[in-house]
């Protein structure tokens, strides 16, 4: 174990060097190249280190690499322009959302609410300015589409592996969490104790005591919720490209996503699996995905009711009517939450809601719904800032894909709207802006499609819509 952290730990300071060598050279795309390899494996990679090196110094300075490349990236881009003060900034009404919510946030900050320490206050903010950072490169660094290609085959390529591993856990019946040092991890750096059957953490246990797998991610649930990424480029790109291979090349990664989701056990996920289907139907105007998710919806609706185990049956049916003990928890979490924001519409300071980096178990108020999470901490005004940056990106990618004039130009809007849609359920019974991956590459790609639309509306005004549905050239 040791030897194999060891050679992890060498070629990661390798990619590092390289990363960095390459920010400082001006290619801050490489910055979206290292966030869609290292993040996916980011948590286990902590734990697998500490559980062979058994060093926090090794994993402070790991954790820390991480916001070196970003920050630096983001200090490089800043300064790099010429005559910044002077500069024109083109700023869309989305990005005064963003700038709106980051400043409250500050603001927080900066009044020092709450019961959470300083330190604690800056790790949180520095989480949030971690989103507004991915966003401001998505709006401003250029991707080619060669650039992005690359990104894809990685996106596969770990969905293959994540698929292939979840699939031996699922088969041998043993966590990689396990071998990782997941729960030795977490005790001696949060304090918490191995809990459930498993001697992890509940969230690796379904209710009655079915095993949830994670791969390589940090937990079951980020792993569904990544899945929406695979599943929203597995969807343009079979609708687009030529030859029937290449479209079963595509199907193959879709089936890949889906074991992912099924050996995850996350509803949300699952759930919002279905929902995107119909949401990419609507934006491609391919009705037929519609048809395919009614089809499999049916299918595993008679499964359950006919030929699946009681425990199965009553599982979904104590789910959809919020009677069974991971309900009843997200509903208690709930109703906390909106009694805070009730009674303090204003909001009770950063990291005092959620199980981000920086809140103290003890100082949690409510939780597992991002919505909220943000409304117990900068209040009613914080929460819907949120909630605005949610709705306008979405939109604005929709019409960013629409208006795009070839399908090479509409992949990255199709993609934003799309994973951006998938996590509006995992957001409700979630602090799902907590699962790096899926979040910060997300709003990188909001980013880029808000560029794209304040690009594409200008000449479509006189020239009309275009539908964006051109096909992809080989």
């Amino acid at each position: 174990m040791i030897l194999v952290a060891a050679i992890l730990l060498i070629l990661y300071i390798a990619f590092f060097g390289y990363t960095i060598h390459q920010v400082i050279r001006g290619s801050l795309q490489s910055v979206f190249l290292y966030a869609v390899t290292f993040f996916p494996v980011y948590a286990l990679f902590l734990t697998s280190n500490f559980d062979a090196f058994e060093s926090p110094l090794i994993i402070k300075l790991i954790q820390y690499s991480k916001e070196v490349i970003i920050f630096s990236a983001f200090g490089l881009w800043i300064f790099g322009q010429k005559r910044l003060l002077d500069k024109t900034w083109d700023i869309s009404g989305l990005d005064k959302i963003f700038l709106a919510f980051i400043g409250l946030a500050i603001l927080f900050f900066a009044l020092g609410l709450g019961e959470a320490t300083v330190t604690n206050r800056a790790i949180y903010l520095k989480n949030i300015f971690l989103i507004g950072i991915f966003y401001c490169f998505g709006r401003n660094v250029n991707i080619s589409f060669s650039e992005w290609n690359k990104v894809v085959k990685v996106i596969f390529i770990t969905t293959i592996l994540a698929c292939a591993l979840v699939t031996f856990e699922k088969v041998i019946g043993t966590h990689f969490h396990t071998i990782a040092g997941y729960a030795k991890y977490n005790t001696f750096f949060t304090g918490e104790e191995p809990q459930g059957s498993y001697g992890l953490a509940w969230t690796f246990e379904a209710e009655g005591g079915r095993p949830r797998y994670g791969a390589f991610f940090a937990h079951p649930l980020e792993l569904a919720a990544s899945m929406l990424v695979v599943a929203s480029i597995g969807v343009i790109y079979m609708v687009s490209v030529p030859f029937r291979s290449n479209k079963f090349k595509y199907l193959g990664f879709l089936f890949c996503a889906f074991i992912c989701l099924l050996f995850a056990y996350s509803r949300a996920s699952f759930a919002s699996f279905f929902l995107l289907l119909g949401f990419m139907a609507l934006m491609l105007r391919y009705y037929k995905l519609i048809g395919v998710a009614l089809s499999i919806s049916v299918v595993i609706g008679v499964y359950i009711v006919f030929f699946a185990s009681n425990d199965i049956l009553y599982f979904v049916v104590d789910t959809l009517t919020f009677q069974n003990s991971s309900s009843l928890t997200h509903i208690v979490d709930w109703l906390n939450a909106v009694n805070s924001i009730i009674s303090n519409p204003m909001g009770i300071g950063l990291a005092m809601s959620g199980n981000a980096g920086g809140v103290e178990k003890d100082l949690i108020v409510g939780g597992e719904n991002q919505y909220l999470i943000y409304g117990v901490q900068m209040g009613v005004i914080g929460m819907l800032l949120y909630i605005g940056m949610l709705y306008y990106g979405i939109r604005n990618s929709w019409r960013a894909f629409r208006l795009s004039p070839s399908r090479r130009d509409g992949v990255i809007p199709f993609v934003a709207a799309s994973v951006k849609f998938g996590m509006l359920l995992p957001l409700f019974t979630a602090n799902a802006e907590a699962y790096i991956y899926v979040s910060l590459i997300s709003w990188w790609l909001i980013g880029h499609a808000e560029t794209q639309y304040q690009k594409f509306r200008r000449p479509v005004r006189e020239e009309g819509l275009s539908t964006g549905r051109l096909e992809m050239s080989r």
